[in-house]
């Protein structure tokens, strides 16, 4: 057993691959387990749950029994699609970007790889604009081979990100799944992230204070900073956007394997339980641009944040955020911002990893690409609550109402991204 799925898990189960796949004598290991063993249950409501040690009023019991890759319903998990990933038969990894050069290995200790369908598709800032059957892949099993898909290919446009996948699909029906099934896929990033677009800065925004807030206002919008420092207000033409003010945030739910494991709430203590003190705040202003500065101490001063809210006259905000913690602290739990917005905003879509949960240890099999679910589906409902939800590598990612208002997140590096329509403290409390 190497990898125990308990709840959200098996993070890392990639490198544990890599590094046997370089050793002859390893094959592997086993996870522990294949199904979360919740039984159907309801509640004093009439709604229906998983319920597991402690549903059924005994005295000693434990969620040790709910810890699988599919849930109890049959329904495959986040983790699942990860696995798939790792084990699949062919990897395809690029040689070179330029040349658009693939270069390809068959781990199947049987099959050659001409047995499949091979589909090349093409992502221009991550919508599909090419998708091609090119000519079977025959290559033995154990061996490997480079190919080029220069060829395929249109002319790759400045300023533009392109992505390039090949999927490996079942050729003919099977007694397990039908013909264009696919059995294996990767991707390799052609060119580097798209060029960011210029926003117009607007007219000069107006600066006010009044009840210890300082407030920018411009056409159409109305930002106003609390005395803690943080975004705690945005009227867009009269309508409030902000619920929860934006802040530094280092915390996040605990996984089974954090609380049953290592007992992350206990070895990461002071992140868990420190608050967050303002040192400072000012603003300045550069022709259409105000800058708000907000600076924090945290853990007796051993950490201190620095944020800076940069204000167009359009209304836009370009947030920067830098931390400087004492070496000597714990590893963090999390370090981001969290803020709360309007609940009506529950369709997220987004330019990243997906389209299910992803993590930073849990991503190989999760292709880049522009994704959209309801909140609720972009959720992992986890029998036992829990951390869940993230998207990595995120370029942007819009929470919007049905009639497409709502905000934009726009990134200059790569994200992690959550959305939740609870609290996270709502989760550390679930039972």
């Amino acid at each position: 057993e190497y990898s125990h799925d308990m709840g959200n898990s098996n993070g890392n189960l990639k490198e544990f691959w890599d590094q046997w796949r370089t050793t002859p004598r390893i094959i592997g290991g086993a996870i522990w387990e294949f199904k979360d063993q919740g039984l159907l249950k309801k509640d004093a409501d009439g709604t229906s749950y998983y319920a597991y040690g402690g549903d059924y009023g005994e005295r000693y019991y434990d969620d040790f029994t709910i810890k699988g890759i599919v849930a109890p319903d049959g329904r495959p998990k986040p983790a699942i699609y990860e696995c798939k990933h790792v084990f699949q038969p062919a990897e395809c990894t690029l040689a070179d970007a330029a040349q658009a050069t693939i270069h390809i290995k068959n781990w199947d200790g049987v099959s050659s790889l001409g047995e499949y369908d091979v589909v090349l598709q093409l992502r221009e800032d991550g919508n599909v604009i090419l998708k091609k059957e090119i000519p079977h892949i025959d290559l033995p099993a154990g061996h490997d081979t480079t190919i080029s898909i220069k060829k395929y290919l249109p002319v790759l446009k400045a300023g533009h990100e392109y992505l390039a996948d090949i999927h490996f699909n079942l050729a003919q029906d099977e007694p397990w799944a039908q013909k264009g099934y696919e059995i294996a896929a990767d991707q390799f990033a052609l060119t580097g992230l798209a060029t960011p677009k210029v926003v117009s800065r607007g007219s000069k925004p107006a600066i006010t204070k009044a009840n210890g807030q300082m407030v920018v206002s411009g056409k159409g919008f109305r930002i106003s900073f609390n005395k803690e420092g943080a975004l705690a207000s945005y009227l867009w033409n009269g309508k409030e956007q902000v619920f929860a003010p934006l802040m530094p945030h280092f915390t996040r739910p605990v996984t089974d394997n954090d609380h049953r494991g290592w007992k992350m709430e206990k070895k990461l203590a002071p992140w868990f339980n420190t608050g967050i003190k303002l040192t400072g705040m000012e603003q300045t202003q550069h022709g259409n641009l105000v800058e708000v500065h907000s600076s924090y101490s945290l853990i007796d001063d051993s950490a201190k944040v620095n944020v800076i809210y940069t204000i167009s006259g359009s209304g836009e905000i370009k947030v920067d955020y830098q931390l400087k913690a004492d070496p000597k602290l714990p590893d963090l739990p999390k370090v981001g911002m969290q803020m709360g917005i309007l609940r009506a905003y529950d369709q997220i879509t987004y330019y990243g990893r997906g389209p299910y949960e992803n993590y930073i240890d849990r991503n190989s099999g999760s292709e880049t690409g522009i994704y959209s679910k309801p909140i609720n589906e972009f959720m992992e409902p986890y029998v036992v609550p829990q951390e869940n939800g993230n998207r990595t590598d995120v370029r942007w990612m819009l929470l919007s109402a049905k009639n497409k208002e709502g905000l934009m997140v726009t990134a200059d590096s790569l994200l992690s991204m959550s959305a939740w329509p609870y609290t996270e403290q709502n989760i550390v409390a679930a039972k």
